[in-house]
């Protein structure tokens, strides 16, 4: 392209008798367009606690979700996608930084000073460690992030512009705050706002590549929604009527972020994703507030290694590479592959001695036949009751094993073919019990672990 538009330069500039200084700008000026216009933009949409089954295009009788399903309909949707945890800030860690959360002691949700000291984390994120927006704004991208943080919110946190961050507004996090609106309906305009600030930021940045972690709250417990939001579900019995309420919403909102894009003529040259933190609450709790996600089928919810807990949404919308209205149900890929396969995408190099957990899937994303290399290995030290009793987990290829500390109990499943993992194989493939196990092993006694205190073992404080 390069040698085309120059050589068509310079026949203009003989024929036009351009002077030679200004055909050397107008060309400078075309490769710095080229350049930046090679270069993608990216946006990441991560909601709060939304799970598989709660979109129209994944089966749901009675929740509307129009855009995200048109979305789907325009690229990829990803059915073995894994968040690499099963609560909120250790799954962030894991997009942030493309690495286990675990390395990082980020085994559960930030919260107070104490509770982090009880599970043996620190207070936040090191803002030192290598992270996904600071390697696109290194590269020249304008980087922000909208909408809920929760990797460290205690009054001497770091602000989240230290991880790379050209702008932020948010939530859970310190530094300017995403207004959530009145105290009766929290959740009514978050998304609304978030998406404001990113058209905004859009519209001040569209001339160079641009990053935008777009994480939005609605389906979290609290659920309370406007009486302009219930409308479409005046009909529908409570809790489902909040819980549908609010996502619809957050889908118009969303799909207002999509024709923005389109109206600008920014869609064709921009990578969008959509998924969540983890599954959908528990919702036998009494304090999850009306928050009744779906999984699909799948076993366990939001706290546990099942899939329940660690498979989300996962679509992709990237014209020119992934395929349309395609779904993908044999790829297993992971929320720490994001980051070695942006940076493959954006063209910048990983540092040196940087250790990525993740790989780069953009075979993935092209519809191109994939074969993971790399486990999935996840560790779980919060609550244990019921299906969140497993404290580790491998997944690697088709199997997926799941194990507590002294492998006492040890369960093995088919988790492409076994979708709900109903059948546990782990007698029938020993060989494999004992090769998963010790993988599982092996990485729990890699993490740098500190003890926990006496209490952390009774304290079940929900993020």
């Amino acid at each position: 392209m390069y040698v085309k538009s120059n050589q068509i330069f310079q026949l203009f500039s003989v024929m036009l008798g351009l002077p030679t200084l200004l055909f050397s700008q107008t060309r400078n000026q075309l490769c710095k367009n080229e350049l930046s216009n090679s270069r993608p933009n990216i946006i990441i949409i991560f909601a709060d606690d939304w799970g598989f089954g709660d979109l129209g295009i994944h089966g749901h009788k009675g929740l509307k979700t129009p855009n995200l399903d048109k979305f789907a309909s325009e690229g990829t949707d990803f059915h073995q996608f894994n968040v690499c945890s099963p609560v909120s800030s250790s799954s962030r860690t894991a997009l942030m930084t493309g690495q286990f959360p675990s390395r990082h002691l980020v085994h559960e949700h930030f919260a107070n000073h104490e509770l982090n000291e009880s599970r043996g984390m620190p207070d936040w994120l090191d803002p030192k460690v290598t992270t996904l927006p600071r390697l696109l704004k290194d590269a020249g991208y304008k980087t922000a992030h909208y909408g809920k943080w929760h990797l460290g919110d205690v009054p001497t946190a770091p602000l989240p512009v230290s991880y790379g961050y050209n702008e932020t507004c948010v939530f859970n996090g310190n530094g300017p705050q995403v207004e959530k609106g009145p105290k009766m309906y929290p959740s009514a305009p978050f998304t609304e706002n978030c998406v404001n600030y990113s058209i905004d930021f859009i519209k001040r940045n569209m001339n160079n590549p641009f990053f935008i972690n777009l994480w939005i709250h609605e389906t979290h417990q609290a659920i309370e929604p406007s009486p302009d939001m219930r409308i479409p579900y005046k009909d529908i019995a409570e809790p489902q009527q909040s819980y549908y309420s609010v996502a619809t919403s957050a889908d118009k909102q969303l799909g207002r972020l999509f024709q923005f894009l389109k109206d600008q003529g920014l869609d064709k040259n921009t990578l969008i994703i959509f998924s969540s933190d983890n599954g959908p609450e528990s919702n036998n709790n009494p304090k999850t507030w009306n928050s009744v996600g779906e999984t699909a089928g799948l076993k366990g919810r939001k706290r546990s290694l099942y899939e329940g807990g660690v498979k989300v949404p996962f679509i992709v919308r990237f014209p020119g590479i992934t395929p349309v209205g395609k779904v993908d149900s044999t790829s297993v890929i992971a929320s720490v592959d994001l980051l070695p396969t942006i940076c493959n995408i954006a063209g910048v190099k990983l540092p040196k001695e940087y250790k990525p957990d993740g790989e780069n899937i953009i075979n993935a994303l092209k519809g191109i036949s994939y074969e993971r290399k790399k486990p999935i290995l996840q560790y779980w030290q919060g609550n244990a009751a019921g299906f969140n009793w497993p404290r580790l987990s491998a997944n690697d290829g088709k199997w997926k094993l799941l194990m507590n500390y002294d492998k006492s109990k040890v369960e093995l499943y088919n988790h492409i073919a076994d979708w709900g993992e109903e059948n546990n194989v782990a007698e029938k493939f020993p060989k494999e019990v004992d090769r998963l196990s010790k993988m599982c092993l092996d990485y729990y006694h890699s993490l740098p672990l500190k003890p926990q205190t006496a209490g952390a073992k009774v304290l079940n404080i929900t993020d």
